[in-house]
């Protein structure tokens, strides 16, 4: 069994697509859902403008146990750092590091494709463990990817290089379902260093989508990976781990453990 992840509360939760049990993430309890969401208004930003990335770069992320295939569990991403490096993202939650049989290998594909972008055994430093409270940045993977691997150009993401988007700022999420890439949009509502939440223009259901990218609409940059979700005044919001934090644990590894040999 890969793993469960049930933590305390009464939200509604965002779900990850394992084969045997579904990885669960619950946010808060139900006074976070009554009432309207105020959107800010756009903000002035500052930011250089730039071009929205290819709809491709949200990835399906696969997990490989071992003696069994590889399965879809969630989403990820490919960052590329400000030294040219690239790193795989992606969350703690969609993973299990102490199943039996163990974890070998997690891969990102391309919607369609017949290949994985990217196929890893090593991580990019320690991994995080699955959220249970608000803090988003607790949860994450970064997947190691070797200097000489051959990924499209246009399936990488550049980081933004402010952090954090502004509230009221437009966004687009990135990510897949019923098989094809899709873009969704929406504003963000609040950014803080632990969590930036966008309350998304249209309802869907988010089941799958956890580790998908969330790009700034001016810079065509990331501002984030999807954590969590929720609603509130019939809204679908979205719980982000800020890019900033994640550009920061990438930047700051030094251990670069195989997956096969980690263990809680």
């Amino acid at each position: 069994m890969n793993g469960r992840f049930v933590v305390r509360g009464t939200a509604l939760v965002l779900l990850v697509a394992l084969p045997i049990v579904a990885a669960v993430l619950i946010w808060r309890g139900a006074d976070w859902f009554s009432g309207p969401i105020e959107i800010p208004p756009p903000p002035a930003i500052d930011a250089p403008r730039g071009a929205l990335p290819d709809g491709r770069v949200g990835l399906i992320e696969q997990a490989q146990y071992e003696g069994e295939a590889y399965h879809g569990v969630g989403h990820g991403f490919v960052l590329r750092l400000a030294d040219g490096r690239l790193v795989g993202m992606t969350t703690a939650h969609s993973l299990s590091f102490d199943a039996r049989p163990p974890l070998r290998r997690v891969a990102l594909i391309e919607v369609g494709a017949a290949r994985p972008a990217l196929e890893a055994d090593t991580l990019h430093g320690e991994p995080g463990t699955a959220r249970s409270g608000e803090d988003m940045t607790v949860d994450y993977v970064l997947l190691a990817i070797p200097a000489d691997a051959a990924i499209d150009p246009v399936l990488v993401v550049q980081p933004d290089p402010r952090g954090l988007p502004q509230p009221g700022e437009r966004v687009t999420l990135y990510t897949s379902f019923g098989g094809q890439p899709r873009t969704l949009t929406g504003a963000v509502t609040s950014a803080e260093a632990q969590a930036v939440w966008v309350a998304m223009d249209d309802d869907f259901d988010p089941s799958g989508m956890s580790g998908s990218p969330v790009v700034s609409q001016h810079t065509g940059q990331a501002i984030g990976m999807v954590i969590a979700t929720t609603r509130r005044g019939g809204m679908r919001l979205l719980g982000l781990h800020p890019i900033g934090s994640l550009v920061q644990r990438a930047e700051a590894a030094e251990d670069f453990p195989k997956i096969e040999a980690y263990r809680r």
